[in-house]
């Protein structure tokens, strides 16, 4: 597991108010970093990017959330979440064309019906990707400027908070435990192959990954090295699920014909 170059050093003793400010602070510094490339160029890593970005900032809200105020932590999962779902139709589109129509065209070159598919899913890509610029356009004017003012205000209460007890290696070890507990009800959840099921689990399989990787300074080895390679691992497979239904569900959309009833629209929040 490989440190980022921009996280900040966290201490064991770091209270978990001061370890949000500054983890929030380099998530906002990568999504804005991700923001620039999007507006000037269509590459598909780009958008990828920012989604990891945005993965890596709700991971660290949900495992610092219990330390922050209420009305902060659910603007900041909020506006996140939404943040998100702006980039997941496009990112579902990218996906479809290079890993299923892609590798069909690859076989069968000069089938019409797949370059009838093709032409369509390029044509409803590309109007998300305009929508998804308009949304992402307008995000450094909203919600960014009220973020940046809550990491100001969150550094402030824990510089005061001099008589406070609680310190990040053992809030970040319950947070972990918390994490898994969820996980495995999750995964329990996901045995019958209900796609919504699947999908939370994969979710979930994620936030605890990056929480963990945020975390990393001040957890024990059997976190940051045996339970984050068994969440990697995890992670591929259920990706590839996910990724089969989805991919069934935009060939319906191209198609025009009716979904088949386990090809529920999956929440654009991955």
């Amino acid at each position: 597991m490989n440190a980022d170059a921009n996280s900040p050093r966290l201490r064991r003793k770091t209270r978990p108010a001061a370890a949000f400010a500054a983890l929030a602070q380099a998530s906002l510094a990568r999504i804005d970093a991700c923001l620039d490339p999007l507006q000037h160029r269509d590459d598909p890593e780009d958008l990828h990017q920012l989604r990891v970005a945005l993965r890596q900032a709700r991971a660290v809200v949900w495992a610092m959330g219990p330390a922050l105020p209420r009305a902060e932590r659910d603007r900041w999962k909020r506006d996140l979440r939404t943040l998100a779902r702006a980039t997941s139709e496009v990112r579902d589109w990218d996906v479809f064309l290079a890993e299923t129509i892609g590798a069909a065209r690859e076989r069968e070159p000069h089938d019409p019906v797949l370059a009838a598919i093709a032409d369509t899913a390029r044509e409803r890509r590309d109007d998300a990707r305009d929508t998804m610029l308009a949304a992402l356009a307008a995000y450094r004017n909203w919600p960014l400027p009220a973020l940046h003012r809550d990491l100001a205000h969150l550094a402030h209460l824990a510089a005061r908070a001099r008589n406070d007890s609680a310190r990040l290696a053992p809030f970040g070890r319950k947070r972990v435990r918390r994490g898994r507990k969820q996980l495995r009800a999750l995964a329990s959840a996901a045995r019958g192959g209900d796609p919504r099921a699947v999908h939370a689990h994969r979710i979930a399989s994620k936030r605890l990954r990056y929480v963990i990787e945020a975390l990393a300074p001040v957890l024990p080895a059997r976190y940051t090295k045996r339970l984050h390679r068994k969440l990697v691992k995890r992670q591929g497979k259920l990706g590839r699920l996910v990724d089969g239904i989805v991919a069934r569900r935009l060939l319906t959309e191209c198609l025009g014909v009716q979904s088949m009833p386990d090809d529920v629209p999956l929440p654009g929040a991955g």
